[in-house]
């Protein structure tokens, strides 16, 4: 499962899917296969490191698979349907390691180069940029927990080097309906405007923060 789906719009990063340009067998043959010439740069310089850090959550949280970054070449394009078309943009979806430094607090690197600048289609070099990030939580891991989703654009935590989110505790560890059952699969984007709800709103919700800093590779 890609990661960024829920980050590339925006009520998003489900997370984990970059943007599937085309339906068809075919089209979607030619992307992957496109996307495997992208290559990875060996000796990455540009070095972020991100902390993940989880405060007042109702229960333990357990982190889902990797830390997901997704890169585009916004200089580049390369059609994906023959018949019709169809233009998209080079892009390309990795995932990071995450260490844990606490019971609630997590830690990664970013890489801005992790791609190489090549000419991939013979019409110039295509220059890779961040483009989103997504990380996602649950209380145990379980399939019909509330996924507790952290995703945004790259750009606004290089702007403003810390991003939080807040997530309402009676979702966890599951989204119950009315009529008592569990609702499976139910997502929690977390909400980034904490001034729309009261002081008291306030206390029946956790935080997501994830901060950055420029690290030396």
């Amino acid at each position: 499962m890609k990661p960024m789906t829920a980050l590339m719009t925006a009520a998003v990063f489900s997370v984990l899917s970059l943007n599937a340009c085309g339906s068809s067998e075919k089209s979607m043959s030619i992307q992957e296969q496109t996307e495997a010439r992208f290559q990875l740069n060996p000796h990455p310089k540009q070095t972020y490191r991100l902390r993940i850090k989880i405060n007042d959550a109702p229960g333990p949280l357990k982190l889902i698979g990797k830390f997901g970054v997704g890169y585009k070449a916004e200089n580049c394009t390369y059609i994906i349907n023959q018949i019709e078309g169809a233009p998209a943009k080079p892009e390309k979806d990795l995932q990071t390691d995450i260490r844990q430094l606490g019971d609630f607090e997590y830690e990664t690197v970013v890489y801005a180069d992790a791609l190489l600048d090549e000419d991939y289609f013979g019409e110039g070099i295509c220059h890779w940029q961040l483009e989103g990030f997504g990380v996602s939580l649950k209380a145990t891991g379980s399939p019909e927990e509330t996924e507790f989703n952290f995703s945004d654009i790259m750009k606004h935590l290089l702007e403003e080097k810390t991003l939080t989110k807040y997530y309402w505790k009676w979702s966890y560890p599951y989204f119950t309906r009315e009529d008592g059952s569990i609702s499976p699969d139910f997502v929690n984007f977390g909400i980034t405007s904490p001034e729309l709800y009261s002081a008291e709103e306030h206390k029946e919700m956790f935080t997501i923060t994830v901060t950055l800093e420029e690290a030396k590779p």
